[in-house]
């Protein structure tokens, strides 16, 4: 908090970068020891005030996306260790974008009503994404070998 108080605080801007501190975030399957201390990068989405950011999070976050300028680090690309979270683009088939599964994290639900937490190829955990079975028409390989390992 200090470095937000001081003379050389500079605000952030719209469209910026930043990490945002993840000590006050629960995550469900998620140990607190072995979690990031930040999660991001996100984009800010709006400047409510000089202290007060709303961000772009992820939609599987169902938390208030406004947060106080202590809680975010401006981020910064370095050339020394390669470009951060380069995401791989989206394959397509028949026009329509596919993404790669790399795992299914968790479930929920029972029956008709379970989902799953999936795991993105090329993507930080903060894209995890819970889909329906239904939505495994392209991959049931991965959903059948997670129903096995889990007994479902």
């Amino acid at each position: 908090m200090a470095r937000h108080t001081s003379r050389n605080f500079t605000p952030f801007k719209l469209g910026d970068k930043v990490w945002l501190e993840a000590t006050h975030l629960h995550f469900p399957n998620r140990f607190r020891k072995l979690s990031p201390k930040r999660e991001g990068p996100f984009t800010i989405e709006q400047v409510l005030s000089p202290l007060n950011y709303r961000l772009t999070l992820p939609k599987a976050w169902r938390i208030h996306p406004v947060f106080h300028a202590s809680l975010l680090t401006p981020f910064a690309e370095t050339d020394s260790h390669g470009p951060s979270f380069t995401q791989p683009p989206p394959d397509l088939i028949d026009g329509h974008e596919e993404f790669k599964i790399a795992a299914i994290v968790s479930h929920s639900g029972n029956g008709k009503q379970r989902k799953y937490l999936i795991k993105w190829k090329g993507y930080p955990s903060s894209a995890n994404e819970w889909l329906k079975e239904a939505d495994f028409e392209n991959a049931p390989e991965i959903l059948n070998n997670y129903k096995t390992l889990h007994f479902l």
